[in-house]
């Protein structure tokens, strides 16, 4: 019986633990930061339907590889995914 309530215990301190850490992530899709552009930076507000893709190819030359565009975007604005909302501003830099 000793054993059994071990164990029980250890795997609710486990689901606890596992549970806050799962609450304690962050987006890093800097809604939380004040985007601020540099002189040679613009700023963008992205809106419904918007995608990292067709944010990037509005400012890509036609000789630029968009996939690098995407990485600089994602790189300035501590992007972790491509996943965007509606409202959040993101800083393009100079290409």
């Amino acid at each position: 019986m000793r054993r059994h309530a071990l164990k029980l215990i250890v795997c609710a301190m486990l689901f606890v633990l596992l549970f806050t850490s799962f609450l304690l992530i962050g987006t890093k899709a800097s809604g939380s930061k004040n985007a601020v552009a540099a002189v040679n930076e613009e700023l963008v507000t992205v809106f419904t339907g918007d995608t990292l893709w067709g944010i990037a190819n509005r400012f890509a030359s036609e000789k630029e590889d968009i996939r690098y565009v995407i990485y600089l975007i994602k790189e300035r604005n501590g992007l972790e995914s491509t996943d965007l909302y509606p409202g959040q501003k993101l800083v393009i830099p100079s290409i």
